[in-house]
């Protein structure tokens, strides 16, 4: 394991000497994944000066493992000769996801200086979406067709060798270059080198359609225990792949996504550096929060006599707000996930909205039980302590249901489902919360509204 500390300090060192040299030695001992982590914390003008210092082939495969945002700074830096240089030895998949961090003029001006069979190929790729099978896909793989014997697609292999790096799969296609089939790497290894391939593929392939959502592929990913997969266009023609380590990305991205999401943070990753990006994405949850905290601070004073004839019961305000948000929040998570994972669809929402309320109402019980025994004993009025025992168990009722009711809501009127949690539902469980905390003793204690 690498000890990233000590790479820090010798890569700060090189840099301070000028010492490419050094930087060179360093890369060949580090994995590009390490050097590509310490990178992210060295200065800006660190980060271009090793970038510069590195072969093409040691910079594709650093830059290839650096988040966006620091990836945007180094791209600054660099001048579109040596860019270009270090996209065409990148696999198609990586070499795209750089480009969509150009502009469109650069991003214009970099592919007319790369080979005309690579730029062919990252021009099939960027028309497609970011977060679809397409965006996401490679166009290194190894296809065969029905007709080709076992000796032949070995051929084919030795053939790519060099440009298909993982092969797990052999994919076949018909005369049309239709996907027909697919073919281990143990059928070519035990199979005779006359054989023909139509006669011991398996026609039973699981692919997908380059339009299809990552997070959808990513569920097919993990359903079928795959490795790669093949993409077809709507006709069934093969494009490209998606290998495992394209979903491992996916995952990450989206599992980073959805937590800041739901903390407010809309998607911000954690690798950046302008505060004014990172300002802009939070201010506006924060004063979301602000306008909710004046509607309960409006609810409030709209119980002004209740709480003057026991000036005490405000004092259990953060308790009964806490409740409902951290039972909505609980709840809302849950949900989430369960919709990241395709565990939880929208098939099953009246299920899981019903295990929700049971589970909502069992904890209202025992906590409301709880709180109303602690009021009751505190003030020496138990008919006190059960109003607000019952207050408790709805607030937690009313919160489950609505934080597992919300997620699926906002997925059917097609806004990420993240942004159900964090300060949208406490909140909104802050307010209702409040309305049936002091709706109900107003209501027994005999005052009006």
């Amino acid at each position: 394991m690498t000890d990233k500390k000590s790479v820090f300090k010798r890569i700060r060192g090189a840099i301070r000497n000028h010492d490419a040299g050094a930087l060179a030695g360093i890369f060949d001992e580090c994995p590009s994944a390490d050097m590509a982590d310490v990178i992210e914390h060295l200065e800006p003008g660190e980060r271009v000066f090793m970038f510069t210092a590195f072969t093409v082939e040691q910079a594709g495969d650093v830059l290839a493992e650096i988040e966006s945002p620091v990836q945007k700074q180094i791209l600054a830096g660099l001048d579109n000769q040596l860019l270009s240089d270090i996209l065409q030895q990148l696999p198609s998949d990586d070499a795209v996801d750089i480009l969509g961090n150009l502009s469109e003029e650069r991003t214009e001006d970099i592919l007319e200086m790369i080979g005309r069979d690579v730029s062919r190929e990252l021009e099939i790729l960027l028309k497609y979406g970011k977060e679809t099978a397409g965006g996401i896909m490679d166009l290194e793989f190894v296809a065969a067709s029905e007709d080709k014997t076992v000796g032949d697609v070995v051929t084919i292999i030795r053939e790519k060798k060099q440009k298909v790096k993982n092969l797990y799969h052999v994919w076949v296609v018909d005369r049309l270059d239709k996907l027909s089939g697919v073919l281990s790497l143990k059928d070519l290894l035990v199979e005779s080198p006359e054989r023909r391939i139509r006669d011991i593929m398996n026609p039973e392939v699981i692919f997908v359609h380059a339009q299809k959502d990552q997070e959808e592929v990513a569920g097919l990913f993990k359903k079928h225990d795959l490795v790669n997969m093949p993409v077809v266009d709507d006709s069934g023609k093969l494009l490209g792949r998606i290998t495992h380590d394209d979903i491992i990305d996916v995952i990450e991205k989206e599992l980073d996504e959805d937590l800041s999401l739901m903390t407010g943070g809309m998607g911000q990753p954690i690798a950046e550096e302008s505060t004014l990006k990172i300002s802009r994405a939070r201010l506006p949850w924060l004063i979301t929060g602000i306008m909710g905290g004046i509607v309960a601070a409006v609810v409030i004073n709209q119980f002004e006599t209740t709480l003057e004839k026991i000036l005490a019961l405000s004092f259990f305000f953060p308790v009964i707000m806490g409740m409902g948000g951290n039972t909505g929040t609980q709840a809302a998570t849950i949900v989430v996930r369960g919709m990241a994972t395709g565990d939880i669809s929208l098939i099953n929402i009246k299920k899981r909205l019903w295990l929700e309320m049971k589970v909502a109402f069992v904890n209202g019980i025992v906590c409301g039980l709880f709180l109303g025994l602690i009021v009751g004993f505190w003030f020496s009025d138990y008919t006190l302590g059960g109003i607000v025992a019952m207050a408790g168990a709805l607030v937690i009722l009313n919160s489950g249901v609505t934080g597992s009711a919300v997620p699926f809501v906002l997925r059917k009127c097609n806004i990420d489902p993240a942004l159900a949690t964090g300060p949208f539902i406490t909140t909104l469980n802050d307010i209702l919360g409040l309305l049936i905390y002091l709706g109900l003793l107003t209501l027994f204690l005999g005052e009006t509204f």
